[in-house]
């Protein structure tokens, strides 16, 4: 399927800056772009370290060993925390003479009070000297990743045209993306910067192959359930034989304090690449915000048993907050839930999420959200134990190749 580009310049000419082309999913996004026969300009900080070149490497596995990597890819060594990248005058004019487009893919994702500093000085800042950028030499168009979270705690049904509802946030990570949203709205009604903003929610792995480079959200329960596991294991190897007490190790649950009927809406990596990729290619998406959600979200109650069957452990269960009164936590409850904590909001429920304009975009295509399942599940914690939760990971050109992916292409 041909994705209509009334644009200035075709695929070949068009160089588009990426922020964030080392994370998760800007990664897939520059991937994406570059096979799409895209000029590439990656602003990364420390471009000529070693690490960097090989995370790029790794992202466009064609560029291994290349020196220099591409005539379509430059690293541009910049910080979009600082003014003016923190370029000199005459690279920033060079660079936004060239560039048509920016991905603005770069964020502070911590939830961690320690983080506050940094979540406003890259989320917020860092917004606002993209938009100025954007603006300064050519007008260039900017898609603008933020998150569907900027609902903060409502409850409701959470329309992709609202922002601004009087919400409370569950976390500052929440109220930053929350206040770049709002900035980039005032670029809009004063400069008629040309702005696509896309919410995702929860971005788990690769839902073929359950790749990821993000291990927050269900990998902290699923990293917690591992550890407690080996806890037990070890607690059971210290017991002698003929001992008549129960083993210590093996509980008949665990509980975790949350509303087990409550959604967690969790959507694959490749399907919101494949989401964005179509809808930035439509110049009917200039001025829209799209939440690239999952339609039918898992409950809590079928994530936990799903995370229970992948991890091997004991059984879990999510019970009411007031259960906890009755019967205190256990030692392995407590030492289980200081290590979730920052995540725990998430268990008591979240809003419901309207995504009326990415359906629409995406009508015609065969883009669809992957359900998530227990074999989901089990791909995702497999992956994420091989990688030993992200202290190794093994990038290959078989996991980073696409699957089913909508093709950006020049009419």
């Amino acid at each position: 399927m041909k994705l209509k580009r009334n644009l200035r310049k075709n695929n070949n000419q068009k160089i588009i800056l990426v922020t964030g082309a080392t994370g998760f999913l800007g990664g897939c996004i520059t991937r994406k772009l570059f096979e799409a026969g895209f000029h590439l300009k990656l602003l990364v900080r420390d471009s000529h370290q070693v690490k960097a070149r090989e995370r790029i490497s790794e992202i466009i596995p064609s560029l291994r060993g290349a020196k220099p990597f591409s005539d379509r890819v430059e690293l541009v060594d910049g910080d979009i925390s600082h003014k003016y990248f923190g370029l000199n005058a005459k690279d920033y004019v060079r660079l936004s003479d060239m560039v048509d487009e920016v991905f603005h893919c770069a964020a502070a994702t911590k939830f961690s009070y320690e983080s506050d500093n940094m979540l406003v000085q890259t989320n917020v800042y860092g917004a606002e000297h993209v938009a100025w950028f954007c603006l300064s030499g050519k007008r260039k168009r900017l898609h603008h990743m933020s998150t569907a979270y900027v609902a903060g705690a409502r409850r409701d049904t959470v329309f992709e045209h609202e922002l601004e509802q009087n919400q409370i946030f569950n976390n500052n990570y929440e109220k930053s993306k929350f206040e770049a949203e709002r900035l980039l709205q005032q670029f809009i009604a004063r400069y008629r910067l040309p702005v696509t903003i896309y919410r995702p929610s929860i971005i788990v792995g690769d839902s073929m192959t359950g790749v990821t480079r993000n291990y927050d959200n269900i990998y902290v329960f699923g990293k917690g359930l591992h550890h407690l596991k080996n806890y037990e294991m070890r607690k059971n190897s210290r017991d002698t034989p003929g001992n008549n007490k129960k083993s210590a190790g093996y509980l008949s649950s665990l509980r975790i304090p949350g509303d087990k009927h409550a959604t967690i809406n969790l959507v694959p990596v490749d399907y919101v690449t494949q989401a964005i990729a179509a809808i930035s290619g439509q110049e009917q998406s200039i001025h829209k915000t799209f939440q690239i959600v999952n339609p039918s979200p898992p409950t809590l109650g079928e994530l936990a048993e799903w995370m229970s069957v992948a991890t091997g452990i004991h059984r879990v269960r999510i019970v009411p907050r007031h259960e906890f009164q009755t019967q205190p936590e256990t030692a392995e409850e407590a030492m289980y839930l200081k290590g979730t904590e920052t995540f725990q909001p998430y268990m008591f429920g979240e809003p419901q999420f309207d995504s009326t304009n990415t359906r629409s975009m995406l009508s015609g295509t065969t883009i669809e959200c992957p359900f998530i399942t227990q074999e989901s599940i089990n791909r995702f914690i497999q992956y994420a134990l091989s990688t030993n939760w992200g202290k190794k990971l093994p990038v290959t050109e078989k996991e980073w190749s696409p699957r089913h992916v909508e093709s950006i292409k020049a009419p």
